[in-house]
């Protein structure tokens, strides 16, 4: 038997992923029960195909019987339109109020937006700005600070493990967001710095750590893919440099030296490199098209003198000129 859920609007699959985990959590165990879900949570290699879905009132291959909806009797629904006219259909706000309801936290469409404006963190650096700017997690966390005073040991952690490798600046801005914090201690926050890990933070881990509040905000960064180095919130300000002598940590599994680091970054970078070309591309085809109009208005010239002479061809000093008609009016040759 399937089970159908019919919603008035789109709704991104993580909130559906969400609520089949609450769905299966509430069901009792029963080992003669097995469950599926579509969609499910596994994700799809490239050129593969997802789940594969029986539509209802389709024919099935082996038995030969058709499928129907069942009513409340359980009776086969043979006037589908009504059925699906008067059927109920529930909004993408009622499911994730159901499932912020059943987590024990507030709905989470209360922090649907975060806030863009960056002032109350002052004279940012520009790195720091990029990351603020481009993720929404790590502007959650900052903004979270700073309009309620607390962060997790969790939360804290997360912002150190991001902007403590942003460089000196990075730190100082640890410091401040932590400085909002009721409990703020200069010298605890310092000794986190000084002990931050190697490596920042990866984005996987990230989301992991806050899935009801990644699904809520959006968390999809497109890094492009790289060999031996994974997503990371520090992307963003690495990204912005595009320079190995930044100070910032570039997210390896390895040690790079200074040459594979910008190695490393020239591919990051790859679209950079692609959008300048892609610009020379477009200023030379700009440069043609102006080309093409003063040849054109040379060549009308010529055609005139040509006309008036009734000639197609001409001794010059540097050849024989020559008109030929073509498909699109007339090609014009200099024969030596």
């Amino acid at each position: 038997m399937n089970v159908w859920l019919f919603l008035t609007e789109w709704m991104q699959v993580r909130y559906a992923n969400m609520l089949s985990d609450l769905i299966e959590q509430k069901l009792p165990q029963d080992n003669d029960i097995s469950l599926e879900f579509f969609p499910n949570k596994t994700k799809l290699k490239n050129g593969k195909f997802g789940q594969v879905l029986k539509l209802p009132y389709g024919v099935h291959l082996n038995t030969g019987k058709r499928s129907y909806f069942l009513d409340d009797n359980f009776e086969p629904v043979m006037d589908i339109d009504t059925m699906i006219d008067s059927i109920a259909k529930f909004s993408v706000s009622a499911v994730k109020t159901v499932i912020s309801r059943n987590n024990g936290t507030k709905e989470v469409s209360e922090i649907k937006n975060v806030d863009q404006d960056l002032s109350a963190f002052g004279d940012i650096d520009a790195n720091i700005a990029e990351v603020l700017g481009k993720c929404n997690l790590m502007r959650y966390l900052c903004q979270k600070s700073y309009k309620t005073g607390y962060l997790s040991h969790f939360e804290r952690l997360s912002v150190l493990y991001v902007f403590g490798h942003l460089g000196e600046k990075g730190k100082d801005f640890v410091h401040k967001v932590m400085s909002f914090t009721l409990n703020y201690s200069y010298n605890v926050t310092e000794r986190f710095i000084r002990k931050c890990p190697e490596k920042p933070v990866s984005c996987t881990k990230l989301q992991d750590q806050y899935k009801k509040v990644t699904a809520e905000i959006g968390c999809n960064c497109i890094f492009k893919k790289v060999k031996n180095c994974y997503p990371s919130p520090v992307l963003h300000a690495i990204i912005l440099s595009d320079d190995a002598n930044t100070g910032l940590t570039l997210p390896t599994s390895k040690t790079y030296t200074k040459e594979k680091k910008q190695s490393v970054l020239e591919e990051i970078n790859i679209h950079k490199s692609a959008q300048t070309l892609a610009k020379k591309i477009l200023d030379l085809k700009k440069e043609k098209r102006q080309l093409d109009k003063k040849i054109a208005a040379v060549e009308q010239e010529l055609s005139i003198i040509f006309d008036n002479e009734k000639i197609d061809q001409l001794e010059l000093e540097m050849g024989l000129l020559t008109r030929r008609k073509s498909s699109s009016g007339y090609d014009w040759l200099i024969e030596i």
